[in-house]
This record gives structure tokens, C-alpha cells and sequence, in this order.
């Protein structure tokens, strides 16, 4: 077996979503001119609504106002997808990769499809199954998470959002993916263990041995010291 590419691995706590966009941009450049290896950043976001290429505003019931009343907010982004949730209780994960020589777009949403269901499996969620035409993660019928990515000068940024144990009262304010009949679920809510910390460990080590790279322990201070990015504000503690 060929040795492991190197990689590293990130897990920060609450970060606001427009900060860790902006960090993400600049990360893909660092990883264009191979000033980082592969990047795996796992994090929460505060309550928010994005709208990928191929969504509509209209796709959210609630006014900005209303959003905002809620401590939420919306952003229209660059990635494929449509209308999707992060929050509190929803374990984001950024895949800041490489395509170049041997990735295709299709392999790489296939493992991270692949990935959402390794984990829910590890977590005591039996039945689960993969979509990679929907790209996302199911078991009867409900939606555990979801894949969205972006591919710029052969690298890809956004991810992975996978449903710990997330309110699910915010999914029921939008269409969710253009896909207005498929409710969302949670690894709590279909009996398994959402505990922050396994969880992530089952991502890691799922994403590691799927895209063959070795994944090393780093602070967002010292990937972005590396990178030449600007950190962003401190993360709010989880509470």
C-alpha cells in the first residue's frame, strides 16, 4: 500500500459563517500554490441559511427581519446545492482539496457522502443509506446531512453537513435542497450518539483512509500563520 499523503486537520469550536467563508477562500489559494497540504476543518456555525448556486431565496420562509429576531441570518454562496442550515448541533466540515493529478469531482462527493455515512454507522445508526445522486445521507426516508462543494482552479472548498443533534425546527422553515417532501433527522433522533467529539473522530478517520491522507492535529492560528491568512475573531464557546 503507497504511503499516505500528508494532511492536516482542524477542529475549531462556533465560528460565524461569513469569517470562516472568507478563511476558506483564502486557504484554497494556499492550497493552489502548495504553500498547505490538504485541509479537513470541522466546526459549528451559528444559526444560518445559505444559498447555493442552483437555489432561491425564496427557497426560506422568513424575512430578514424575522432571521434576525432569531439571532439567524442568510447568505447567498458559491457552492452547488441549493438551500441548506448550519447550526448549533450540526457538525460542519470543510474540505479544502486537491483535486490535481488523479481526483474527480464525482469521487470526491462520493467519499464525502460515503464519509457522512461511515460516521452515522459508527454512531450506532443502522439502516443508513448513501445517495450520491442527492448527495446525501438518509435512513427512511429523513435526512441526516448533506454535501456541498466548490472547485476552483482544481480545488474544492465547502463540505460536509452533517445533523448531530441540531433543533430541527430550523429545517422546517425552508426547502431544504429543492426537496420540499424529505424531512431532516439527526443522529440523536434516529438513536444513535451525537456526542461532538466521537462524532468528529469517526470524520477524521473516515476521511482519512478515503482519500488516502494522513491526517496531522493543527490550530486554525497555525494553519492560517502558514498560510498567510488572517485569523478570524475568536470562536464563541459552545454552550
Amino acid at each position: 500500500m503507497p504511503p499516505l499523503a500528508p494532511g492536516l486537520v482542524v477542529r475549531t469550536g462556533r465560528i460565524d459563517y461569513a469569517d470562516a467563508w472568507r478563511v476558506q477562500r483564502d486557504l484554497a489559494i494556499a492550497r493552489a500554490d502548495e504553500r498547505i497540504p490538504d485541509v479537513v476543518w470541522l466546526l459549528e456555525h451559528p444559526p444560518v441559511y445559505t444559498v447555493g448556486r442552483h437555489g432561491t431565496r425564496a427557497d426560506l420562509f422568513l424575512s430578514d427581519e424575522q432571521l434576525a429576531i432569531m439571532g439567524a441570518s442568510v447568505h447567498s454562496v458559491d457552492r452547488g446545492g441549493q438551500m441548506t442550515w448550519h447550526g448549533p448541533g450540526q457538525l460542519t466540515v470543510y474540505t479544502i482539496l486537491n483535486l490535481r493529478p488523479h481526483r474527480r469531482i464525482r469521487m470526491v462527493v462520493g467519499h464525502l457522502v460515503g464519509s457522512m455515512a461511515d460516521v452515522c454507522r459508527a454512531m450506532g445508526v443502522d439502516r443508513v443509506t448513501a445517495d450520491n445522486d442527492t448527495i446525501g445521507v438518509y435512513r427512511g426516508g429523513r435526512k441526516l446531512g448533506s454535501v456541498g462543494i466548490r472547485v476552483r482552479q482544481g480545488i474544492t472548498t465547502h463540505g460536509i453537513g452533517l445533523n448531530r443533534d441540531p433543533d430541527l425546527e430550523w429545517f422546517t422553515l425552508m426547502t431544504a435542497c429543492g426537496a420540499p417532501g424529505v424531512p431532516a433527522t439527526s443522529i440523536l433522533a434516529e438513536g444513535g450518539d451525537p456526542d461532538r467529539d466521537r462524532v468528529e473522530d469517526a470524520v477524521v478517520a473516515s476521511l482519512s483512509e478515503r482519500f488516502a491522507i494522513a491526517l496531522e492535529p493543527c490550530t486554525l492560528a497555525e494553519l492560517c500563520a502558514r498560510s498567510g491568512v488572517a485569523v478570524p475573531p475568536t470562536p464563541a464557546p459552545i454552550s
